[in-house]
């Protein structure tokens, strides 16, 4: 995954636009983004790999769950703030495992998820015919022994497990026993968590610290700083085939403030803005619309 220079973002959306705006934008679409003459929604609330800004801690993270990955490590974890982009960062990984070498499993864990529920979920991703009454003991060895039999194909497991904070205590002692599973040279399958920052607290109680001890490798993702922010909107209106000099360089600052950094809440406040903009047939987002 090649890092982005965040200056180079601010130059490339900072020119300002060939074409006058009040030439570029048309009354009476339905869609705000549309005024503004982008082709998609800029601040859709969305996973779409083409919208992951790469800040240092998402590109830390990155590299620290694919080390696990490329390195053999059972487990690896991914803490951060709801709306920072965990399960964005899952599909950057997905997109980037090679299918003749890993075969991925990704769960989204749901509240009060059994784990039998999770082990069901896991057997079917690798393709195990189960039926809903089957017991623990024997999912886990029909589980155990399928992924013997994808290392002797020369293919490893990666589990993904995503909103990880909702497992109970007997799943995340399931997720330790499936962490065991090798030969004498190396783990045989990858377990990547990611998970709300209230999650290293419940890891932190004695009857957890089991697992917590097998987590090799962690990483954090942070809320964007007042610079990061800046840039995040304009990459974005980028992407989206449009020009971030419609908001006013006041705003930047603002949109921080209100958002805390945290990507999912700019993308509503900005949403929000473009929205009111529209309305008002008004060519820029200043600071009279938050």
């Amino acid at each position: 995954m090649e890092a982005i220079d965040p200056a180079a973002i601010v130059d490339m959306v900072d020119v300002a636009p060939t074409v006058q705006a009040g030439e570029q934008m048309r009354t009476g679409l339905e869609k705000p983004y549309e005024w503004f003459g982008f082709e998609v929604n800029p601040f859709r609330d969305s996973v779409n790999p083409k919208f992951f800004f790469r800040t240092e801690s998402h590109e830390q993270a990155y590299i620290k769950m694919r080390e696990c990955v490329d390195e053999d490590i059972a487990l690896g974890l991914t803490a951060a703030a709801s709306g920072t982009g965990k399960t964005l960062l899952t599909q950057i990984l997905l997109a980037d495992l090679d299918p003749q070498r890993y075969r991925p499993v990704v769960i989204l864990v749901y509240p009060q998820m059994t784990r039998t529920a999770l082990l069901t979920e896991i057997a079917r991703e690798l393709e195990l015919d189960v039926r809903d009454s089957l017991r623990v003991q024997t999912l886990v060895s029909m589980v155990h022994h399928r992924i013997i039999e994808l290392y002797r194909k020369g293919i490893k497991p990666v589990l993904i497990i995503d909103e990880v904070h909702f497992l109970k205590g007997d799943s995340l002692h399931l997720l330790r026993t499936l962490s065991n599973i090798e030969v004498p040279e190396k783990k045989l399958v990858t377990i990547l968590m990611f998970g709300e920052e209230a999650f290293l607290d419940k890891l932190d109680q004695p009857k957890y610290r089991a697992l917590f001890s097998r987590v090799f490798v962690r990483a954090d993702l942070r809320p964007l700083d007042a610079a990061e922010v800046e840039q995040y909107i304009k990459f974005r209106c980028l992407v989206a085939g449009g020009n971030g000099s419609i908001f006013d360089k006041a705003v930047f600052p603002r949109i921080h403030e209100l958002s805390g950094g945290i990507p999912r809440e700019i993308n509503r406040i900005c949403y929000e803005a473009m929205t009111r903009a529209a309305l008002r047939q008004s060519t820029t987002i200043g600071m009279e619309l938050f």
